[in-house]
């Protein structure tokens, strides 16, 4: 076991960073909690919350069922403060990468610093993944550059969603339709449940107290301790649900702003994330001039920093009983009748992948399918494909 004291700036000494942050417990008497601070260089927030949890975890000595695991992701960018170095770390677990690092490909000589991180990560932990005896999660702890309240980012398995249910801040459904290569993209294909939870803005003091609140109460959401053991449970609830007062529950993300090489993009100033929109008001510019919004909602992680190629996203309100059908529905394994929907077609190789004639189905296919447990993976001007989640019920084994 080794973790390390809490740093004391933005700026992470390389003296004190370890993969390995700390670990508690033992595997296979219970859940896998797997947490993931500083996958991108300029968020230490999460970092020093795990070190705060390490050290309370090892002096209270709490009987745990399970594993926990704290790990440090991009090194070389924490050290200097910066997103990345050469490309982003949460953008390259593509499947096509994937399979060759399964294979034992890509050697170390020649590479970009973040496949060299990429590739240790991997090595520590493909042997936790599935398949196991018991549940493994996965949470990836993040902030923000523009100032925001807390939220979580989740996969929309039913089994991803009740878990994200039991924290009392906003949750974004939908992420995994507009961005590819994250972290979470690859586990969750393997079986883990997987959030990724925001605290707040990248300097703000608030956000490791948040992180702390939020990842002590991960460990009894997950079946790892009972509240009991948790002295400051009801505080961590409640530093949670202030923190995210005032904001509706869940969202969808609709629209991605992708920033093009060479663009110049610049946000304009003072938005913060689940700032209201209308449509056509003017959000950012680049050398063209002023980019409108193609849409009313609410602006989501406005881009405030030199790198990273999501300008901005639009994310719009989701309904209580949009959910409750939705579960309805998919424990009643509806989906199985897609395939006879008029303009609906089967992918014979790929059982899971089902295209929809646009000319057909013209009106709510997203949304029927999103209540289905689909997520889209693209679109042409005929057709939309859309793939179910292969584990999307609580009770579904992992792999």
């Amino acid at each position: 076991m080794t973790f390390v004291s809490q740093a004391k700036s933005s700026v992470l000494s390389p003296a004190v960073l370890r993969r390995v942050i700390g670990e508690y417990g033992r595997e296979g008497t219970g859940p896998t909690v797997i947490f993931i601070g500083g996958i991108h260089g300029n968020e230490p927030a999460g970092i020093q919350a795990l070190q705060t949890v390490t050290r309370q975890l090892h002096r209270r000595q709490p009987e745990f069922r399970g594993k926990f695991l704290a790990l440090a992701g991009n090194l070389s960018a924490l050290s200097r403060s910066t997103r990345y170095l050469a490309r982003d770390l949460n953008r390259i677990w593509t499947p096509e990468r994937m399979q060759t690092l399964e294979q034992g490909g890509y050697p170390a000589e020649n590479e970009n610093p973040e496949y060299v991180e990429q590739r240790e990560l991997f090595s520590l932990l493909r042997p936790l993944l599935p398949p196991q005896s018991h549940p493994v999660y996965l949470i990836d702890l993040h902030t923000t550059s523009a100032p925001s309240a807390p939220f979580i980012i989740l996969f929309d398995a039913l089994r991803n969603r009740l878990f994200a249910q039991n924290f009392p801040i906003p949750l974004i459904l939908g992420m995994e339709e507009h961005l590819s290569g994250t972290l979470l993209n690859w586990v969750d294909e393997l079986g883990v449940r997987t959030v990724a939870i925001e605290a707040g803005q990248h300097e703000a003091p608030e956000s490791v107290s948040i992180h702390v609140a939020a990842i002590w109460l991960a460990l009894v959401f997950a079946g790892c301790l009972p509240r009991e053991a948790v002295p400051e449970f009801r505080e961590h609830l409640a530093t949670l649900r202030q923190a995210g007062a005032g904001q509706p529950r869940v969202f969808d993300v609709r629209y991605r702003y992708a920033i093009r090489s060479g663009e110049q993009f610049r946000m304009e100033p003072g938005f913060r994330n689940f700032h209201p929109v209308k449509k056509g008001q003017v959000l950012a510019r680049n050398t063209q001039g002023f980019i409108h919004s193609p849409m009313s909602g609410y602006v989501f992680m406005p881009l405030y920093q030199n790198k990273g190629n999501d300008g901005f996203f639009l994310i719009r309100r989701i309904s209580a009983l949009w959910l409750k059908i939705s579960e309805l529905l998919r424990r009643a394994k509806v989906d199985r009748w897609v395939v006879r929907f008029p303009g609906v077609r089967q992918d014979s190789r790929y059982p899971r992948r089902v295209w929809v004639n646009r000319r057909i189905a013209r009106w709510g296919v997203p949304e029927l399918f999103h209540l289905l447990g689909y997520r889209r993976e693209y679109a042409t001007d005929s057709e939309i494909v859309f793939l179910k989640r292969a584990f999307d019920l609580p009770g579904q084994r992992e792999k």
